[in-house]
């Protein structure tokens, strides 16, 4: 019996024999790359002899990639209701060194573009941490160099190691993981340490992983990254806080060496002493100063004192030679009023002569004939009567 199916049943029935394939890894060379409202992104990937259209979201990208490069696209085929077919892509990677460099140089581009590598935002470690998070695999070479540099170097620090895959796949996933753990479940953390050895660009490419690279900038704790050997650079280290060469030198950017420590103590000692005379030293001054002012000032004061009491005395002098001139100006005024007094005068031959009413006779017209008048001379008074006027 012929079995005959509508289009849409026979997309379905491609689409389910595609899915039974799981997911595929190709590698080909990019072309017509393009990203469609900042939310879908296009791309072919083609060989020498074929075409795959590629599709994926933004957000699933995890490095950059432009036409020509070289690259590994894992997803699945799936035909479109529209009848062609695309490769729905969960994950794209830069293949080969060539590939792996320039897909670093453009994201490292993007990331300095938003200032996640600036070093204003970078925070500095505290002196002496008491918690630390080691983010690394167990079984890496990392894990025992970073421990046995620190153990050397000082105890006590409670160290919280969290295990993660430092490449593969699943490496990124896992250490975005780990830092958010690290972040949100551990408490009173002083520093987070993420740290893997040596190894190909390749092998390092989690490192280079945009949303691990926004973790290690966002990380709410300070962190230091040391990924592989000295010469390796990843962009996870530029969006740390500190970046160390290696590992070991992690270990030795977190705490300083019993020695260092003891020789900071004896600068410190040292400028804190030098400090300390300094001030004393600024501080006598300052006294020294202070007293001259004073003193200045008191010899000031006295002299003002001195001054003011030559002129008081000045003045109680004149004043009292004043008064003494007074006194002998009213005894020469007394003495002449005592010698006109009418006492005196009379006592010199006169007297004085009154009528009847009181007034003193000064002429003959101020009396009549007949009249009673009192004549007071310097012993005793005589009342007599005018008999005759005679002018």
């Amino acid at each position: 019996m012929e079995i005959v199916l509508t289009v849409s049943q026979c997309v379905e029935a491609i689409n389910i024999a595609l899915d039974s394939l799981g997911e595929l890894t190709v590698e080909g060379e990019v072309a017509d790359f393009k990203i469609i409202q900042n939310k879908w992104v296009t791309f072919d990937v083609k060989d020498n002899q074929s075409v795959l259209k590629c599709f994926m979201t933004v957000w699933s990208m995890r490095t950059q990639i432009e036409d020509g490069m070289l690259v590994k696209v894992t997803g699945q085929p799936n035909l479109r209701a529209k009848g062609f077919l695309s490769f729905v892509a969960k994950n794209v990677q830069p293949s080969g060194e060539g590939s792996l460099k320039r897909a670093f140089e453009l994201l490292k581009k993007k990331l300095e573009q938003e200032g996640l590598f600036a070093l204003d935002r970078k925070r500095s470690l505290p002196r002496f941490p008491q918690h630390v998070a080691l983010i690394t695999s167990r079984d890496a070479a990392a894990y025992a160099d970073f421990l046995k540099v620190l153990t050397a170097r000082y105890g006590g620090m409670k160290i919280s190691f969290i295990h993660t895959q430092v490449q593969g796949a699943d490496a990124p996933a896992q250490i975005i993981g780990a830092l958010q753990t690290a972040n949100t479940d551990l408490t009173n953390l002083d520093v987070i340490i993420l740290v893997r050895g040596g190894g190909s660009l390749e092998d390092l490419m989690a490192f280079n992983d945009e949303h691990v690279v926004r973790a290690v900038a966002g990380s709410r704790t300070p962190i230091i990254v040391a990924i592989g050997h000295e010469r390796d650079v990843c962009l996870a280290e530029l969006a740390a806080d500190v970046r160390a060469s290696t590992p070991s030198n992690a270990a030795e950017l977190l705490i300083k060496s019993r020695q260092e420590i003891t020789l900071d103590i004896d600068r410190m000692r040292s400028s804190l002493s030098q400090a300390v005379r300094d001030t004393i030293s600024s501080h006598q001054t300052q006294v020294i100063r202070m007293t001259h002012a004073i003193g200045s000032r008191l010899t000031a004061t006295a002299e003002r004192a001195r001054q003011m009491i030559a002129r008081i005395s000045s003045v109680s002098i004149r004043f009292r030679d004043s008064i003494a001139r007074n006194r002998e100006s009213i005894e020469n005024i007394r003495r002449m009023l005592v010698a006109i007094s009418p006492e005196k005068t009379l006592a010199r031959g006169y007297s004085i002569t009154r009528t009847a009413s009181g007034n003193i006779v000064h002429t003959v017209e101020n009396i009549s004939q007949g009249e009673a008048i009192t004549t007071t001379l310097a012993a005793g008074t005589v009342k007599s009567v005018v008999e005759e006027i005679m002018p």
